[in-house]
Order: C-alpha cells, then sequence, then structure tokens
C-alpha cells in the first residue's frame, strides 16, 4: 500500500473528490487523519464559495436550512461506524402493508439525495465497525444508494481506519469493498509539518517549543508499557487543558493525565524554564541571552520571542534582529533560522513586510536569506 505524507494526502484526497472516487486513508491512531480530511473539506467550501458545516455540530434547525438550501453549503458528515449498528446506517424498516416495506433512513441521508448538495461523507473508524455495519456501507460506497435514494454526484465517500499494528481490534474490510476504494496508508507527521499546524491552529507556544527542542516527543506509543500513549491529538489535548494554566501543581496535575508520566515531567520542566530566564528581562536588554547555557531555555526563549513577534506587539523586528545579532555573537545559527522560521509562520505578511523592507541591507538577512527561502 502506498504510504503518503499529510501534505500528499491532501493532493490525494483533492483528486479523489474531482472523480469522485472513494477513498480509504489508514494510519496510525493520533495522527491527524480525520484532521487532513476536514481541512480539505473547509479549502474546498472555501474555493467553492459555501459555508463549510459539520452535520454533527450543527442543531436540528440548521440541519433544516441546509437541507432547504443545499446549494448553499459545503457539508461534512462524519459516521463514526464503531458506535454504529446496522440500522443506524441502513434505516429502519416501516411495514406500509404486507407487500411493502418502507425503509425510513437515517436523518443526515437526506441532505446526500438532493442534486445540489455537496460535501464529504467520511466513514470513521471503519475497521471498528462490526462485518453486519460493513455490510451496510457496501452499496452506498459500491453503487452510491442508500436504501431507494441516490447520493448526489456532487459528495466524495471517503474512509479511514486505523492499522492493524495499533492493537485497535480492528476488523478485516473485506476484499470487494476494498476493491472498490483507493487505498492509502498515512504515516506519522514530522515535527516540522505538526509545527506548522500547530501554529496554524493557535497551539500554546510552551507546547510548540517543547516539541521544536524535543521532536521525539511528538509521538511516543509503545504497547508493551502501561503509560499513556503521547500522539499528535495528545499534544492538542494538552493545548486545551493549559490554556490560562500558569501554576505549575495546576500544570502538573492536568498534563500528567494527557501524556505518559515521563513526556509529563519534560513538560512541566521546560514550562518552568519561564520563571528561570526572566523573559521579559531578555527582550529589553538581548544581552542577557548571552547567560543562557541550556539548549532547552534557548528553545523556549526563541519560541516564545517568535509569538510575542507574530502575535502582539512586545517584539518588533528591531527586537527580533537585536536577538537575533546575540544569537550570531553566541555562533548559534541554528536558533536564528528557527526563531525566523517560527516568526514566518505565525505571520508570514508581517515577516514578509519587516524583512524585505527598510531592514534590507542588515547583514543578518544576507547571512540567513537562504535558510527562509522560499518562505519568504
Amino acid at each position: 500500500m502506498k504510504q503518503i505524507t499529510h501534505e500528499n494526502l491532501k493532493d490525494v484526497i483533492r483528486q479523489y473528490y474531482k472523480s469522485k472516487i472513494s477513498l480509504m486513508v489508514y494510519g496510525s491512531f493520533g495522527i491527524g487523519k480525520s484532521f487532513v480530511i476536514r481541512d480539505v473539506a473547509k479549502e474546498i467550501a472555501q474555493q467553492k464559495v459555501k459555508e463549510f458545516v459539520e452535520w454533527n455540530r450543527i442543531d436540528y434547525e440548521k440541519k433544516k436550512d441546509v437541507i432547504n438550501n443545499p446549494s448553499k453549503y459545503f457539508v461534512l458528515i462524519d459516521i463514526r461506524l464503531s458506535e454504529y449498528d446496522s440500522s443506524d446506517v441502513k434505516g429502519l424498516p416501516d411495514f406500509k402493508d404486507e407487500h411493502n416495506i418502507i425503509w425510513k433512513s437515517p436523518y443526515w441521508t437526506k441532505i446526500l439525495e438532493l442534486p445540489e448538495s455537496d460535501g464529504f461523507l467520511f466513514f470513521d473508524e471503519m475497521n471498528l465497525a462490526t462485518p453486519l455495519v460493513l455490510s451496510s456501507c457496501y452499496k452506498i460506497i459500491y453503487d452510491r444508494i442508500i436504501n431507494e435514494g441516490s447520493i448526489s454526484p456532487n459528495w466524495l465517500i471517503i474512509s479511514a481506519g486505523n492499522l492493524v499494528d495499533d492493537k485497535a481490534y480492528t476488523n478485516d474490510i473485506p476484499y470487494p469493498l476494498r476493491d472498490r476504494c483507493g487505498e492509502v496508508e498515512l504515516l506519522e507527521p514530522n515535527h516540522d509539518i505538526w509545527v506548522d499546524w500547530a501554529i496554524a491552529n493557535d497551539l500554546d507556544y510552551r507546547i510548540i517549543g517543547f516539541i521544536n527542542f524535543s521532536p521525539s516527543k511528538l509521538r511516543v506509543v509503545n504497547f508493551d508499557d502501561t503509560q499513556k500513549s503521547t500522539t499528535p491529538r495528545s499534544w492538542e489535548r494538552v493545548n486545551a487543558l493549559i490554556k490560562g494554566v500558569e501554576e505549575y501543581p495546576k500544570l502538573d496535575l492536568v498534563v500528567g493525565t494527557a501524556l505518559g508520566e515521563g513526556i509529563a515531567r519534560e513538560f512541566i520542566a521546560f514550562c518552568k524554564i519561564k520563571d528561570e530566564v526572566q523573559l521579559e528581562k531578555v527582550l529589553q536588554f538581548p544581552q542577557e541571552l548571552k547567560k543562557v547555557t541550556e539548549i532547552s531555555t534557548k528553545y523556549f526563549v526563541i519560541s516564545a520571542v517568535a509569538e510575542h513577534y507574530g502575535k502582539g506587539n512586545k517584539v518588533d523586528f528591531k527586537k527580533l534582529l537585536d536577538i537575533s545579532q546575540v544569537l550570531d555573537e553566541m555562533n548559534s545559527p541554528e536558533f536564528i533560522t528557527l526563531m525566523w522560521r517560527l516568526s514566518v509562520k505565525y505571520n508570514p505578511s508581517k515577516f514578509r513586510k519587516d524583512f524585505q523592507g527598510k531592514e534590507l541591507d542588515n547583514p543578518l538577512r544576507a547571512k540567513y536569506n537562504k535558510y527562509l527561502m522560499p518562505n519568504v
């Protein structure tokens, strides 16, 4: 089976949407399969100037509006097949008389049948479904038919499932069903790709700094250990838990529930650097950075500086250059390039304007420009 990256998967989904051939995506748990699918759906909605809605997240009144005005919307229907039985997909029989049966289909099927409707029908956790549920999906994927109705030709049917090695108690997907789909395996994200995603989705700079400092901690899964697995999904969970939390006992308490114990301790230790380094003093007097000797502290500082530059007004471009000058004097070019790359990701237009503007003749620009291209 072809193994692809997250960016490759986006390209594959776009092409399958154009052709409307069904696609099955395999991959380990917590690496972002559903996120990629959702991101591409949002992108297509924007291109088609339609409102993106997730069927599972809107209320009944909104669902009625989607059904009454299908051309206005691009819809993502996320069906977690592991939670379904066959009637949840096929519907229930309504015995009108002794000779006829009318199937009462689930409400989400109504939008699929409308000619002007458009979107992704996403069967998640496909290979965790029971064989009976899978058999209910055959005709949907084979013939794009649900009971008595045909699915609009605008829809892409896409599925996702775990790997057999994940010990997720998967069921084999029958070969005739697999033969009706394209199949790919999504590889684990490398930390650079994940950091791009984390910045775009406004994850805490402490998490971004820690993963840059220790990329191997992005995903740690050991099936022979009783420790909690750590995955990209875990770090997203940590982000939600630590918003607005600065007290270390509380941080320790909540982070330890979301990550493996050892990684949680390392992350908390990384967060405590904030007190040790006196970031405000470094921002005011960049030469203070020369007193920093620990590698982890440097990662923390440059992550914080990049975030302050990209998202606020504590650090302007001159300050960014002043800190870069100190790092250059410390013979730390890798930290300069990382800080600039993070700054670009936080605010591309601002950095591009500053970088190509009044500081064109700055010697640091000439020295490190090649490490930023083609980002700037």
